[in-house]
């Protein structure tokens, strides 16, 4: 199951590069390969709070293809900043 360069992995190779986002579910394939993850990523947003201005975390719900490229989970939109590179 390959497209040119690039090629489903599995699990520990996801498990090694997702130190700083959240798994919530993750879908195979039927040889055990990582088909589709989704989850969660950390983003700042300005919020003013009395009148000052200042960055709050926030979680944004994503999803990540089987080849690591990120998309917004409500309307595709690609997140080329969170792609996954392994």
């Amino acid at each position: 199951m390959s497209m040119g360069n690039m090629k489903l992995h599995k699990m520990e190779e996801w498990e090694s590069v997702f130190h700083t986002k959240q798994i919530e579910h993750v879908y195979y394939t039927s040889d055990m390969l990582v088909r589709k993850v989704t989850g969660y990523i950390i983003i700042c947003r300005k919020s003013l709070n009395n009148g000052i201005s200042k960055n709050t975390p926030r979680r944004k719900r994503v999803r990540w293809d089987g080849y690591g490229r990120c998309y917004n989970i409500n309307n595709n939109t690609r997140l080329r900043d969170h792609d996954i590179h392994f």
